[in-house]
């Protein structure tokens, strides 16, 4: 409010409702300190993890503790000692309801799984990495949940069995995933199961059968619902396996005799994929699909399967969020026949597009365009992209195209790509030219002389350079990059390098990274200079008085 002489008039607040006056806290206090406990225990619970809500400890005693009071604990890539510890500190008592531990950095995760069910809590979320050592390793022994209606559990590839004695009273929806041991023992314990979803990872492929057995009459007595189903042979069994079993990984993919998928609304195919426009057909309800190509594949069967799939995108109005082809095709292929595969690929509208193939000779086409799909990755070897035709890639984020491949007119590809965050790519000519307002990693390599480099990205946040250049000739560097973090330089001399006395330098390197006693830090804190030497002539050619005078001067 203001006078007519124009100054402002302070407004003292309302009394608060208990009528005790304008009483005010001091300026110094801490009002968050202030409030109450559950109020406390709701702010540390969006923190999203004990170890941030334990640290809270060191601002003020008020948050002392408080922490054991959280209702969903959740870990993530902590030490397994310091989670047992941690979960010790919580009482038994309904207050628990979810425990998430993902990550954990143990070699006993049963251990870790018996502290959590000392809490008894409602949902338990146990996810670990997958990682070598688990192959060997003994198995998971699930405990005993009495209260618990949701359990994920992703073992890697470690074994899953369940606990010795006991039921799962209450579950009804289990998540699992690893080398699931003795299913049919564990579906048996839980007698409110509604929900499955099922991993079989790692799995010897002799028990697989008597798990799938036990799969059927559970989900037939209590009308299971299975979102998820999926089964992944580990490496160890395919070595077991004869010769004829071996063919079956490499076996084409191809629709049953007879009958539909008529509620099927999401597929995913990866492998030797025959007769895709037949199982198309049969799955009236489809929306989404993803499908990968792999193995030796006719071109003219992939063009034919390209073909179907652009029918079932205008039949059904199917969303293609991904085609990958990684295949060898059984004759060679010209850039004409590349060219077409590429237009047929643009037509379908893909979300994202994997494509990896090795030429056997050098082979050159034009890009087409890709205007509503979101990422690229290609490993072409023995290709260059030399043309780019018309059109904007208006949804491209992710572009990457790598070494054994290459792209000549990359400055005019970035003007198209005004979305693009992430770009890693081989340039075909020497110099550099990146000019972008949207890019967050930049990744180039110069496979050829490089002579001139010239970037300007102002929210660039991580750089990487590989590039050749000579001795003799000034290498042209101009870089605009204000927000980078991380920056990694790599330049090789293509000519003899630069000597100096019997030495030759022949590689050097910049690449900023993280000091070891403040990995915490958000900014690189070290730059690391490598420059790789070597001498000229063998050391048998070096006289003991020459030795020496090089240790002089080095």
């Amino acid at each position: 409010m203001e006078t007519r002489s124009r100054r402002r008039l302070r407004v003292s607040p309302p009394p608060p409702p208990d009528g005790g006056g304008s009483r005010r806290l001091p300026p110094s206090s801490d009002r968050i300190s202030a409030l109450s406990d559950d109020m406390l225990i709701l702010v540390l619970s969006r923190l999203g993890s004990v170890h941030a809500a334990a640290r809270t400890g060191l601002l003020s005693r008020r948050w002392l503790g408080l922490w054991t009071s959280l209702a969903h604990p959740a870990f993530c890539t902590d030490a397994s000692d310091k989670i047992e510890a941690a979960l010790a500190r919580f009482s038994v008592s309904p207050v628990v309801s979810s425990i998430h531990i993902r990550f954990p950095v143990t070699r006993q995760p049963s251990s870790l799984l018996r502290a959590a069910a000392r809490l008894s809590p409602a949902e338990l979320v146990f996810v670990l990495k997958e990682e070598s050592w688990q192959t060997y390793s003994a198995s998971v022994v699930l405990p005993c949940l009495c209260r618990a209606t949701t359990i994920e559990i992703d073992a890697g590839l470690l074994g899953i069995r369940p606990p010795p004695a006991g039921e799962f009273p209450a579950l009804e929806k289990l998540f699992v995933a690893g080398d699931i041991i003795d299913f049919g023992s564990l579906l048996s314990r839980c007698p409110c199961l509604r929900v499955l979803g099922v991993t079989f990872r790692d799995v010897n492929p002799d028990s697989l059968d008597a798990a799938l057995a036990t799969l059927e009459p559970a989900a037939t007595v209590h009308s299971l619902e299975l979102p998820l189903f999926s089964v992944q042979i580990g490496t160890r069994w395919r070595n077991l396996l004869t010769p004829l079993d071996s063919a079956a990984f490499s076996a084409p993919i191809s629709p049953p005799p007879s009958g539909n998928f008529p509620v099927l609304e999401k597929l995913s195919l990866s492998g030797n994929i025959v007769d895709l426009g037949t199982l198309l057909s049969r799955c009236p309800r489809l929306r989404v699909l993803g499908v990968v190509f792999r193995g030796m594949v006719d071109l003219r069967s992939l063009e034919a399967a390209l073909a179907a799939l652009e029918a079932a995108a205008a039949a059904l109005g199917v969303t293609l969020s991904l085609l990958g082809i990684n295949t060898r095709w059984t004759h060679n292929v010209d850039a004409a026949g590349f060219g077409a595969l590429l237009h047929a690929m643009a037509r379908l509208s893909v979300q994202k597009l994997v494509l990896t193939h090795h030429f056997g000779t050098y082979v050159k086409a034009d890009l087409a365009c890709f205007d509503r799909a979101m990422s690229i990755e290609m490993d072409l070897k023995y290709f260059c992209f030399t043309t780019l035709l018309d059109g904007e890639f208006s949804m491209l984020e992710r572009l990457s195209i790598t070494e054994s491949s290459s792209i000549v007119d990359l400055s005019t590809l970035l003007k198209r790509c005004p979305c693009l965050r992430v770009l890693k790519v081989a340039m075909a000519m020497g110099d550099v030219t990146v000019h972008s307002a949207s890019l967050l990693e930049l990744d180039v390599h110069s496979t050829t002389e490089c002579h001139h480099i010239d970037i300007v990205t102002p929210v660039l946040k991580k750089l990487e350079l590989k590039v050749w250049a000579g001795s003799g000739r000034e290498l042209s560097v101009s870089i605009s990059a204000p927000m980078v973090e991380k920056v990694t330089w790599k330049r090789w001399y293509t000519t003899s390098g630069v000597m100096f006395g019997f030495w030759r330098l022949e590689c050097a390197s910049l690449k900023s990274q993280l000091q070891e006693e403040d990995t915490s830090s958000q900014h690189p804190r070290v730059h690391a200079l490598c420059l790789h030497i070597s001498c000229i002539v063998s050391v048998s050619e070096l006289s003991v008085p020459k030795l020496l005078d090089l240790g002089t001067k080095f």
